[in-house]
């Protein structure tokens, strides 16, 4: 099992006043008689002195700038993540979110990654109108044998990582075992080429959390006013509609038990022909003239949810 460094100074600065800006959630009747118990409410369950160890390691000296535009400490106070809990990460990546995740929760609890089907993976190449290497396909297709090893170097020495698999290839093993799954930045590829792949992602997390589990969301926000032909929201551009992403996953069964605008940035029209890449960290943009401009606007505005099994 993994132990947490403990070294240097616990930064509380960075914890203090992290309750959310917003925790409301709108309930049907239905989510009214499916309520948590209170004992799992989301403020009560944080470690702050853990986090903020973690936050402030050594490890993350290069995420840390981007902290400012991603909350990370409100967002994990508001998803309610305990050290004890099992959490799924989708899309790990590159592992910005896993050397949070990965120290913060072990030796106690358990990370897990989750990644887009090789399916999805082709989808996503012929969309893009590239040729599909199946020697690359076969590569890709061993990631659930392979990342674990990559993702335990995002935590401490003896980091232990207890799992990664694809989308629509669960463990029965592992169902009904996780506290949390956890979406960041990651359901625009699910919906855009096909929303079946969205909706099997949403019936995924709901089979491998317990009873009164959770899911967190963290989604760059398209504009609620725009149609079809204004612009793109299905998640080419990045951007999905917050009213569409809650009304998938309660379809999936989910009750929204909160939502926040923690991550939420007032200065991104949402509206760029490059999509979401055009801001920061990505700024695509082949106009060099206007990189400063989109710096000055910073990272993209982005809903955050909180959706919870039903007990």
């Amino acid at each position: 099992m993994i132990k947490l460094m403990t070294g240097g100074a616990m930064v509380l600065a960075l914890l203090a006043g992290c309750s959310p800006k917003s925790d409301s959630a709108a309930p049907s009747a239905a989510s009214a008689q499916t309520k948590a118990p209170a004992a799992k409410a989301a403020a009560h369950s944080v470690d702050k002195a853990k986090l903020a160890a973690v936050l402030a390691d050594p490890r993350r000296d290069k995420d840390r700038p981007r902290d400012v535009f991603r909350h990370t400490a409100e967002t994990m106070t508001f998803f309610g993540i305990a050290p004890n809990d099992n959490v799924v990460e989708v899309l790990p990546g590159g592992g910005w979110y896993t050397r949070v995740l990965l120290p913060y929760v072990t030796p106690d609890g358990g990370w897990y990654g989750l990644n887009y089907s090789p399916d999805l993976r082709r989808g996503i190449l012929a969309y893009a109108k590239r040729d599909i290497d199946e020697e690359a396909m076969a590569k890709y297709s061993e990631w659930p044998q392979n990342y674990p090893a990559r993702a335990a170097k995002n935590g401490p020495a003896d980091a232990v990582v207890k799992g990664a698999f694809f989308f629509g290839q669960v463990p029965d093993a592992d169902k009904g075992k996780m506290d949390a799954v956890l979406f960041f930045r990651a359901l625009h590829h699910l919906n855009r080429i096909d929303p079946k792949f969205m909706q099997e992602a949403i019936a995924d997390s709901y089979a491998l959390l317990k009873p009164g589990g959770i899911v967190g969301v963290v989604q760059h926000r398209a504009r609620e006013d725009y149609g079809d032909k204004d612009y793109d929201t299905s998640g080419h551009k990045g951007y999905m509609k917050q009213s569409y992403v809650i009304a998938m996953f309660e379809k999936g069964g989910f009750v929204l038990d909160g939502k926040s605008e923690i991550n939420a940035n007032p200065k991104d029209t949402a509206d760029y022909e490059g999509g979401v890449w055009t801001l920061p960290p990505s700024l695509r943009g082949r106009d060099e003239s206007m990189k400063a401009h989109y710096r000055a606007i910073g990272e993209s505005d982005r809903m955050t949810l909180r959706f919870r099994k039903p007990s």
